[in-house]
């Protein structure tokens, strides 16, 4: 199904902590009955050690040509009204959200299959390094596909 004006894309690298819901607002739409949204937050833990925080360095320009084509690539291909794959940069406390992706599709199995593919896509293809800091001192790099 084509989307009149085709579909609504919100991509992007933010500094300052991600409005959620002010994300999802802006790809929903009527025509679309299904908006799946994922929400990816820093955890208090990982491998039985305690995260202080994560942070999140970019190669910004690649990255922001790779969220859009990404998000360009999976509405074309999930027939969708609204996409959003933002990621955060810099320092991410624990509980705060580091990278949002949502689909906003005529029914809900686009939606969810889309979503799924926008956050594996988003973790594995684009220019985001992790890095995860702990309470014992010691830091650790965490390659893509790593969540």
């Amino acid at each position: 199904m084509a989307h009149v004006g085709g579909p609504i894309i919100v991509t992007g690298l933010e500094h300052d902590p991600l409005d959620v819901a002010g994300l999802v607002q802006a790809i929903r739409r009527p025509d679309c009955g299904g908006l799946v949204v994922f929400e990816g937050t820093a955890r208090a833990q990982s491998d039985g050690r305690i995260v202080l925080r994560l942070e999140y360095e970019a190669y910004e320009r690649r990255a922001l040509t790779q969220l859009r084509a990404l998000a360009e690539d999976v509405a074309e291909r999930f027939a969708l009204g609204g996409v959003v794959a933002v990621h955060r940069v810099g320092a991410v406390d624990v509980c705060q959200p580091a990278v949002v992706v949502a689909a906003a599709a005529a029914h809900r199995c686009e939606a969810f299959a889309a979503a799924q593919q926008l956050i594996d896509r988003t973790k594995s293809e684009v220019a985001i390094w992790k890095k995860e800091v702990f309470a014992q001192g010691h830091d650790s790099w965490v390659g893509n596909g790593d969540t």
